[in-house]
């Protein structure tokens, strides 16, 4: 039976109680995804995790200047002792997986969840969580013109059952992720307040840091959410806001609104493109005036069709089993099986 030889994050345990790094959502989900397909799974972690698999702790104390280093020396040697001819290699954390890999080269190292900086992509086989990362991958690295038939998109998966569908909703507007300003928060505030509506901010960070010396009135903040906070904030929004002012590689909010029935305004660029279906799940703006058109037409978009769209395409019995048949064609290795 083919291993997969499971590499995560060097300084925070995967735990079903530490979801705010997005990345090792996706690890703890890959992995008891591809479990149930029939996959060996062999963790190799920090201590701390609590994972679906067997695990191997690599590191006692994290978040040292040299944890990174060494949490792949012993993560390399551990994958030594146990590996076997056609096993894999599974970095869900970039380029602080590649030393780990680099000790074992007769390996596939795949990295299966690419939303970050194309800098800290290094692996042979890629998957990427929109074609926009992919393609904005492709031409920082010169592929335009050379694209691996190896490479993939599979999009982040999102758990259905965290989410209440909702179609009585109360009237404010969400802004749902880290409290920073190139999430487009000021964009938000300013169109909430010419429009009349509340604002909600849910998230890690203050407006201080934006140069807001008090709340302003229609806003509030609460914070950080816990899965059944995230569960009745989102079902009640009239919209979630994604004015992201760099290239979103995915935008999990978007997804996770839609399973809440909620509509997304968000900017018109990186993995938006592929998630907002425009004027059907929501509204991609290129300027002011289009946020605030979005706000005023949103209650147009029928909730339905947007918790159709995100169970089509974004729910987690759809987006693993993509992950499975793209190992699977990884294992058989023959461009041309049948």
């Amino acid at each position: 039976m083919t291993t997969l030889h499971v590499l995560s994050n060097p300084h925070n345990p995967v735990h079903t109680l530490h979801r705010i790094d997005p990345f090792s959502w996706a690890c703890l989900k890959f992995m008891k995804y591809m479990k149930q397909y029939g996959w060996n799974i062999v963790h190799y972690g920090v201590k701390g995790c609590d994972v679906p698999v067997e695990t191997v702790i690599c590191l006692d104390k994290v978040s040292q200047p040299d944890s990174v280093a060494k949490y792949n020396e012993r993560a390399g040697q551990e994958i030594a002792k146990r590996k076997q001819p056609g096993d894999m290699i599974v970095c869900f954390y970039g380029l602080e997986n590649k030393g780990a890999c680099q000790a074992n080269p007769d390996l596939k190292a795949i990295e299966p969840s690419i939303g970050y900086t194309n800098d800290a992509v290094w692996a042979p086989y890629r998957v990427f969580v929109s074609y926009a990362q992919m393609h904005m991958y492709y031409g920082k690295t010169g592929m335009l013109m050379n694209p691996s038939w190896y490479d993939a998109v599979v999009y982040n998966g999102i758990t259905p059952s965290e989410f209440d569908y909702c179609e009585d909703k109360e009237d404010y507007f969400l802004c749902f992720g880290r409290v920073i300003e190139n999430k487009g928060i000021n964009l938000a505030i300013q169109a909430t307040e010419k429009m009349g509506k509340k604002l909600i901010i849910a998230g890690e960070g203050n407006l201080s840091y934006m140069g807001y010396s008090k709340v302003p009135k229609h806003v509030e903040l609460i914070g950080p959410c816990n899965v059944e906070q995230r569960r009745k904030v989102m079902s009640k929004a009239k919209a979630i806001f994604g004015l992201t002012y760099y290239v979103e590689p995915f935008g999990n909010m978007v997804a996770e609104g839609y399973m809440s029935g909620t509509p997304a305004i968000t900017a018109d660029w990186g993995g938006f493109a592929e998630t907002v279906v425009q004027g059907v799940t929501g509204y991609r703006c290129r300027d002011y005036k289009d946020i605030i058109n979005a706000i005023e037409r949103i209650e147009t978009i029928d909730h339905k069709t947007c918790y159709d769209w995100a169970m089509k395409n974004y729910a987690d019995d759809v987006v693993h089993p993509q992950f499975d048949d793209y190992f699977n064609k990884l294992r058989v290795n023959n461009f041309y099986h049948s």
